[in-house]
């Protein structure tokens, strides 16, 4: 069982909402990845070495290589 708190502010969110806090979660999993110095943005590397970090290296490439429509990021035209 979750805290009642988070799930109750968290059911009040817009279907867009939740999806940008879940790309925000989704960046600051690939930031962090980083920063520890495994992350790896090609999709030949085969170094990552635990399921987990292979995971977060194809959540990095989704993020960024893959664009929508009003997803925010301009580098891309949208």
């Amino acid at each position: 069982m979750g805290d009642p708190s988070y799930e109750a502010e968290h059911e009040q969110q817009s279907e867009t909402d939740y999806l940008r806090e879940i790309e925000r979660l989704a960046r600051a999993v690939v930031e962090e990845a980083g920063s520890e110095g495994w992350l790896a943005f090609d999709p030949d590397d085969e170094s990552s070495p635990t399921p987990l970090q292979r995971s977060v290296n194809e959540l990095a490439r989704s993020l960024r290589f893959t664009h929508f429509e009003d997803d925010g990021c301009l580098d891309h035209g949208f």
